[in-house]
């Protein structure tokens, strides 16, 4: 809900990401992406590739009917990963504005009339897969999932869910102990995630992009499994130029507001993901804006339904932290010799001064909004 700009410190640490993904020593020999790309198409233009291409998807009493080929009777495939792995060198780093310029009209075309999605493949001494299953195999993104990208995402201080704000997505430090020959032990540390990857550009589609830096957004499993291979029309990362850069807010309902300052009750308030530039959510629920999207895909709304709770807390420090507490506040943090003090922090508890602070802990976008709105100037 909140996009992160793509600055010179970011560009560099999707470089130093690429170059770890390029570089043969980073995987056992034979073992890199391109290496594997390679293997991959050779394998794809023999008579010992059986493909499958789906005619007819399954109905209720009728199996799918499908057209068999072979390999070297359909080298389609086998040019669609070659034309892969001739444009491997960077374009792990491609920026999204360069996807379609760099890499999807250099390969797509390949397939020629034939549908991605429709081509399963089984080699010798593997199971049928998907063509695109055996490309996102071949480029490691398992292991790219587990061993590589977790320690980039830390880096960028990222810790929510991208999509929902409320719930944790932490990398997190393991320590690994292995005994050695010798009786000693050697202990190992490595970044895990503790969250999913979801894919701005499902890999069912785009397997080319399933490593790409700025196609991987660390999500909940909730909101990973309910996106699945969808478009949701949000991309996290925005480049200079774009105009776009927060398309959804929370807002109250003006009636809850006044309500509360009348009576002080705060029960029952719930917060509204709107559209930028709106105070009214979508009420249709086929809308087809951010929030509808947001809303029919993911649930959103529906999770801060179950946070009135802090919206309530919210309307109380509101309320308590008048321009006189928080002047006293501050005098009192000044005599404590506490320097670089942000009130807003130690009110809401989170983080603030910039968009991608926002995905350093939950709610933190919701908190933000709301508290803005009750300081709103009349």
């Amino acid at each position: 809900m909140r996009r992160i700009l793509i600055t010179n410190k970011i560009i560099g640490i999707a470089n130093r990401y690429t170059s770890e993904m390029e570089d043969i020593h980073t995987f056992k020999t034979g073992e890199n992406p391109k290496a594997r790309l390679l293997n991959l198409s050779n394998r794809l233009k023999k008579s010992s590739a059986k493909i499958k291409i789906l005619r007819q998807p399954a109905k209720k009493g009728h199996p799918a009917v499908y057209e068999n080929k072979t390999g070297n009777k359909m080298l389609e495939c086998s040019n669609y990963v070659k034309a892969i792995y001739d444009n491997y060198d960077g374009l792990n780093s491609l920026l999204p504005s360069q996807y379609d310029e760099k890499i999807s009209k250099l390969v797509d075309p390949k397939l020629g009339s034939y549908e991605l999605n429709k081509i399963k493949v089984k080699l010798p001494k593997k199971r049928l897969m998907s063509l695109f299953e055996l490309i996102v195999e071949a480029m490691r993104y398992v292991h790219v999932q587990k061993e590589i990208i977790p320690k980039y995402i830390k880096e960028m201080g990222i810790k929510t869910c991208v999509y929902c704000n409320a719930q944790f997505a932490t990398t997190v430090t393991l320590q690994e102990i292995k005994p050695t020959k010798k009786g000693m032990v050697r202990i190992k540390y490595h970044e895990a995630p503790c969250y999913e990857l979801d894919h701005n550009k499902a890999k069912s589609k785009y397997p080319y992009l399933c490593t790409n830096f700025y196609n991987l957004q660390p999500s909940c499993s909730s909101c990973n499994r309910r996106k699945n291979d969808r478009e949701l029309g949000f991309s996290l990362y925005y480049e200079p130029g774009e105009t776009d850069i927060s398309p959804l807010h929370f807002r109250l309902d003006p009636k809850d507001i006044i309500r509360f300052r009348m009576t002080n009750d705060g029960q029952k308030v719930l917060p509204h993901l709107c559209n930028a530039g709106s105070d009214v959510p979508p009420m249709n629920p086929e809308d087809n804006s951010d929030a509808g999207r947001f809303n029919k895909m993911l649930g959103v709304q529906g999770i801060y339904d179950e946070h009135a709770d802090i919206v309530e807390e919210i309307l109380w420090k509101h309320k308590i932290y008048s321009s006189g507490f928080m002047t006293a506040t501050i005098n009192q943090i000044k005599s404590l010799g506490i320097v670089n003090f942000d009130m807003k922090r130690f009110i809401l508890g989170g983080y603030y001064d910039s968009d991608d602070d926002f995905l350093k802990r939950p709610l933190s976008i919701l908190k933000n909004d709301l508290w803005d709105q009750l300081n709103r100037k009349k």
